[in-house]
């Protein structure tokens, strides 16, 4: 497998290679240098770029925006520089995405006061995002209310923030309120937007299930992540009937600690 970043870049092939549940070694060549990551299913075991190596390595492959790849599979590391699963990394990428600018999931954003405001043009995406600007706003709850996907928000609204035409206020990952929707066939878990996986895991560490509150209960719920669920959570026909639910319900969903359950 080889091919340039024209149409996806690293980000996005890694996390492709991942899901796939692929070994081996993700290989790139870029105007800038040279790199390497192996990956090991959702775990990345090893990076280098030129001098560097471990997590700064892995975070300058991340960024390219240009350069060709090629992934051989079944090669082996020769030492171990990194011991994370992939999704810690990609949140990061995201969120230094548009010259670094961070903006996470569960941020808090709202219209700046500079000039740029009334001088910026607006594409379609953008636009979308400033009607529902008028007061401040979670970074979640603005791609549910826009309709667009959480990464593409996310880094819209990093480039947006770096010209100072929206203001980001900081805030440590918390609970979610996510909507329910049916898939079927799915295995007996719940999905959740893979961002949002993200954030949590970086915040709080691993953990496999959620809790979920409907009404006066709270539910214990195993858990995958899933790209492009923004506000939703997704369970089969099974789980909804098991635990008495259906679809279009409002849940808040947190991370079930093992440390806090033993």
């Amino acid at each position: 497998m080889e091919g340039t970043f024209s149409l996806l870049g690293p980000l996005d092939l890694l996390q492709l290679l991942a899901r796939g549940g692929k070994k081996g070694v993700f290989q790139t060549i870029a105007p800038t240098g040279k790199g390497a990551v192996f990956l090991h299913g959702p775990r990345v075991t090893h990076a280098r770029w030129g001098t560097l190596s471990g997590d700064e390595a892995m975070m300058e492959i991340l960024m390219l925006r240009e350069g060709r790849f090629r992934f051989i599979e079944g090669a082996e590391p020769d030492e171990t520089t990194l011991e994370r699963g992939l999704d810690h990394f990609l949140l990061q990428a995201v969120r230094r995405l548009d010259d670094r600018v961070e903006v996470g999931p569960f941020d808090r954003v709202r219209l700046g006061r500079g000039e740029g405001v009334e001088q910026l043009t607006l594409n379609p995406d953008e636009l979308a995002l400033f009607t529902h600007l008028g007061q401040p706003i979670s970074v979640l709850d603005l791609a549910v209310a826009s309709q667009r996907p959480l990464r593409t928000v996310m880094t819209l609204l990093g480039h947006l923030a770096r010209m100072g035409v929206v203001e980001v206020e900081r805030r440590a990952p918390h609970t979610a309120k996510l909507t329910l929707d049916l898939k079927d066939p799915l295995p007996p878990y719940a999905h959740v937007d893979e961002i949002l996986i993200a954030a949590w895991r970086l915040h709080y560490g691993r953990f496999d299930h959620v809790h979920a509150r409907v009404g006066e209960r709270t539910l214990r719920l195993p858990v995958r992540g899933s790209e492009n669920l923004g506000g939703k959570m997704l369970l089969g026909t099974g789980q909804l009937i098991m635990h008495e639910l259906s679809a279009g319900q409002e849940l808040m969903v947190w991370p079930a600690l093992p440390s806090l359950e033993t």
